[in-house]
């Protein structure tokens, strides 16, 4: 079995967050369009999420209602955008996808191709997306009990005209 990429955030918000059902396709383009648009070179924009329905998760069970900054979720806890310390510093939104196994990551990177294009290139099971001026890439993440599909959104550096 291969092993996953375990993300620091996740150490935090997995616990936090109960997760039943798998992140669907639909769900994971729609996350993806509202990082592009938060997602600038110079800085991320997470105070424009609300407005595009995404609000701070809550913490579930005995500490119920207790808000988990940095992790945005829009109507369910399938699917997450995160904007934590390090998305910050990096200039990065990364959205996670629910995965019911480890085989599941290539049926959701499928029916997501479909959603926003298919990939231009691939290294191992990362695959890459480049558009105008924004930039996608997605890892498997998580662990065997809880894993993920790890979409990362960066915007691309614009050259200026002369």
């Amino acid at each position: 079995m291969r092993k996953l990429i375990l993300l620091p955030v996740l150490a935090f918000a997995a616990p936090a967050l109960a997760q039943d059902v798998p992140g669907q396709a639909g769900e994971v383009a729609n996350a993806i369009a509202a990082c592009k648009a938060i997602t600038e070179v110079d800085r991320i924009h997470p105070d424009r999420l609300p407005a595009a329905g995404w609000e701070l998760a809550r913490r579930r069970g005995a500490r119920s209602g207790v808000v988990v900054h940095g992790v945005y979720e829009a109507g369910s806890d399938r699917v997450r955008i995160v904007v934590a310390t390090e998305q910050e510093r990096d200039k990065s939104c990364v959205v996670q996808a629910y995965l019911e196994s480890t085989g599941d990551y290539g049926t959701l990177l499928q029916a997501v191709s479909q959603e926003i294009g298919m990939p231009e290139r691939q290294d191992g099971y990362s695959y890459f997306w480049n558009d105008a001026d924004k930039a996608v890439r997605v890892d498997p993440a998580g662990d065997a009990k809880r894993p993920l599909a790890r979409f990362e959104i960066t915007s691309l550096p614009q050259e200026s005209a002369e």
